[in-house]
């Protein structure tokens, strides 16, 4: 007698492949998790490495070497420029963030203008994204120098300006020899049609951040916003598990310099582990978000640990790492309801 057919011949715990289930809320929570620790793809070759760390961090070494604060200016372009541009083509990354520096610079010196900047910011993301250019400016903003103009020297901005557009040409240029301009997947078609809505969360989250880390978090308040903009990076239907991620990594990172920052009260014994962290961190990058994330972590909080002690440094970052979590969650579930009033079939392609 031949044996009846059992109802789900997929593995264990696997829902039936022929019913079209979807998987539950604990099973969705399960495999974030499991993403998270399991490393999974193949590692950066060594030689893109290098070529990421000419383009983004030499400039900043050479120029803190000979002009010292002026390096800030050049790693914010260096590194906007690089991360734009593995997005699309290095015009038009040049142009994205030559005119975010603009939006910067007009910043300088002036913290109260970023309250009214950061908004027209996040309009200016969502009209990228309407034509599917939102992933390259999001990173672009990134180190954006809105976020950091307490930090650099204000009467000089000529220097500045100077400094800044060098810094991205040299990134944007080594970049597309290198082969790793416009080298990842196109932004998925679906972004347009909540664009609008994006847009509308990206600026009142700007604003609400860049408000908050001046006024709460002190001379590293540009954390803030640089996080709350590194979490609404598109794929935004990856939102939660990238805030996870990015948490994970973040606490990880910091409680591992943390721990050694203890042995020794000489901050240039650190600094060595944050110049090895960052190319193992773009090594593992393909493999792991996690991953690059402790390693980056490790990184700044090392050299920022030469001018600050590392007890107000992993406080600030634990801080405002679980600041723009929590901001992250009421806006992502205001932009959700908004998107099932006005366009639902926006809402069902990003739980898709």
């Amino acid at each position: 007698m031949k044996a009846p057919a059992r109802p789900n011949s997929g593995p264990p715990g696997e829902p039936d492949g022929r019913s079209g289930a979807k998987p539950t809320a604990s099973r969705r929570f399960a495999e974030v998790v499991r993403g998270t620790v399991r490393v999974s793809g193949e590692p950066m070759p060594w030689l893109s490495v290098a070529a990421t760390l000419a383009a983004a961090a030499l400039p900043p070494v050479v120029c803190g070497f000979f002009f010292g604060k002026l390096a800030i200016a050049a790693l914010i372009a260096a590194m906007s420029a690089h991360l734009a541009s593995k997005d699309v083509r290095s015009g038009t990354a040049g142009l994205i963030v030559f005119s975010t520096g603009l939006a910067g610079f007009v910043c300088l010196g002036r913290p109260d203008m970023t309250l009214l900047v950061a908004p027209m910011v996040g309009i200016a993301a969502a009209t990228a994204g309407h034509y599917g250019f939102a992933r390259p400016v999001v990173r672009g903003l990134i180190f954006w120098t809105i976020f950091t103009s307490s930090l650099m020297p204000a009467d000089r901005p000529e220097a500045l300006f100077l400094v800044y557009c060098l810094s991205m040409i040299w990134s944007l240029l080594v970049t597309r020899f290198a082969g790793l301009a416009a080298t990842l997947p196109p932004e998925e078609a679906a972004s347009s049609q909540y664009s609008a809505v994006f847009g509308a969360v990206f600026a009142v989250g700007l604003a609400i951040s860049v408000y908050v880390g001046q006024r709460h978090f002190g001379a590293h308040g540009f954390w803030f916003p640089l996080t709350f903009v590194a979490l609404c990076l598109p794929p935004h239907g990856q939102l939660f598990s990238r805030t996870f991620q990015r948490g994970v990594g973040t606490v990880v990172g910091t409680l591992l310099l943390f721990g050694l920052g203890q042995l020794t009260a000489e901050p240039w014994w650190l600094a060595p582990i944050g110049a090895v962290a960052l190319p193992l961190g773009f090594r593992i990058l393909p493999q792991s978000y996690t991953g690059f994330i402790t390693c980056l972590t490790i990184t700044v909080l090392a050299f920022l640990n030469i001018a600050t002690d590392i007890d107000t440094l992993a406080f600030e970052r634990l801080a405002t790492m679980a600041a723009a979590a929590v901001m992250m969650a009421p806006l992502a579930a205001l932009g959700a309801l908004a998107l099932w009033l006005i366009k639902p079939e926006a809402l069902r392609a990003l739980q898709d």
